[in-house]
């Protein structure tokens, strides 16, 4: 590789799973390409001004804030003009929207896919008129308001996803290769016209060692969370919204309780349905049972790991606007998160979880939204030392082997190589 453009939309220092994977991706690109600048969203919000100028400034990458979070044909064209200025020799983007820039420059287009950006196209204004304008940052706020909190009819909802749905469709199969994040997502590709060969799966994304610990840094995190040697700590870490499942775990924790009295839940995470959580578990007589940690820094979540016996992720698809938008889990980077740190894995087996969890490898899989086949599996686990301990030393390996940034991160520079000598 030479030089690389890289469109990463979503960029510190706001943070999750997109932002950690563009971060730790532009950084091994850029010891490894001549050259390489990142171009990613404006910050319109000026208290986060300052914060990421600092953090462009420290992150070893060149970073410019160009582009409109509504205006798509004027980044499509702003992205264009940039890696013309620059020579690229490829570019690389974090969703399929960009792969209409094969149409107007002669270099190769690889993307990254996980999912989302299938079942809920977020294109903003999709209409090439007026794009610039569109693009400007006093009406994008305006817009942007609008768009989601506004009262329009339903129909400008229908007109603008089915608008959004169709660029998305023609981007993604002009993509010389896409890296899904899951078996899940690569068949959401397929479904709109992808073809198969241009499709390859790359789960994970972690520093494994990072996870790792000792016995005695697990008992020192089990007494600085507060949790005595007969605690048995059934640990899940995510937003507490619908698809996440969170009510699932509450329900298999109470039907656990007569036969493991020291069960206890943990909670990390924050979200909309955070109350309605809280007084689903004290309905359920599970006041002491469950610790909702709320939000918790990334610095800070190994501890929470390294003090659990079993991880579990409850989600399952749900639906929103009447049935006609999808959410669900397609990969799941916790799970790979509580393999490095050596936990075993209960999890449904929903979306693109099955691509980080083989049944009876490094965790257990189970039905979607099954409370009774979740408490058993939890108390399978907890009662077979065996078990635990070989899902737990399968996990570590997989971990180490599949989802470390180093094989991820990998695959990426393989398929970006590949792509410029196929061009």
């Amino acid at each position: 590789m030479t030089r690389l453009t890289l469109v990463l939309t979503e960029w510190p220092p706001a943070v999750g799973g997109m932002q950690t994977h563009a971060r730790h991706l532009a950084q091994h690109l850029a010891h490894r390409a001549d050259a390489v600048e990142v171009l990613t969203y404006r910050v319109t919000d000026r208290d986060l001004a300052q914060q990421a100028e600092q953090f462009d400034a420290e992150c070893g990458v060149t970073v410019r804030r160009v582009l409109s979070r509504l205006g798509y044909w004027h980044n499509l064209a702003t992205v264009a003009q940039h890696a013309r200025d620059f020579r690229a020799d490829a570019v690389y983007a974090s969703t399929v929207f960009y792969g209409l820039l094969r149409a107007r420059m002669p270099v190769p287009v690889v993307c990254r896919s996980v999912g989302n950006d299938v079942l809920r196209p977020w294109l903003g204004y999709p209409y090439p008129w007026c794009s610039g304008l569109a693009a400007s940052p006093a009406l994008q706020r305006a817009m942007r308001w609008w768009l989601e909190h506004g009262q329009h009819p339903n129909w400008v909802d229908r007109v603008l996803r089915e608008a959004r749905e169709r660029v998305m469709r023609a981007a993604a199969a002009g993509n010389h290769a896409i890296l899904a994040n899951s078996d899940y997502t690569a068949g959401l590709l397929r479904t709109i016209g992808v073809a198969p060969e241009r499709v390859d799966v790359v789960a994970g994304g972690v520093d494994a060692r990072r996870f790792d610990a000792d016995e005695g840094r697990r008992r020192l995190a089990r007494d600085e969370l507060g949790f005595e040697a007969e605690d048995r700590v059934v640990l899940t870490v995510c937003r507490l919204v619908e698809k996440k499942g969170v009510e699932v775990l509450l329900d298999a924790v109470a039907a656990l309780r007569a036969a493991t009295p020291r069960v206890r839940l943990v909670v990390v995470g924050d979200g909309r349905k955070r109350a309605a959580y809280e007084a689903r578990a004290a309905a359920l007589g599970l006041r002491d049972a469950v610790r909702f940690a709320g939000r918790v820094p990334h610095e800070d979540i190994p501890r929470y790991y390294w003090a659990s016996d079993v991880f579990a992720l409850a989600s399952y698809e749900s639906r929103h606007a009447g049935g006609r938008v999808r959410d669900v889990e397609t990969m799941g980077r916790v799970l790979c998160e509580a393999n490095a740190a050596g936990l075993p894995l209960v999890a449904s087996a929903s979306g693109g979880i099955p691509s980080v969890v083989r049944d009876g490898d490094n965790g257990l899989l189970v039905a979607p939204g099954d409370a009774g086949a979740f408490a058993h599996a939890i108390a399978r686990v907890l009662r077979e030392p065996a078990l635990a301990a070989r899902l737990s030393r399968r996990g570590r390996e997989r971990a180490q082997h599949e989802f470390d940034w180093s094989a991820v991160l990998g695959r990426h520079e393989r398929a970006i190589d590949e792509a410029i000598r196929a061009a």
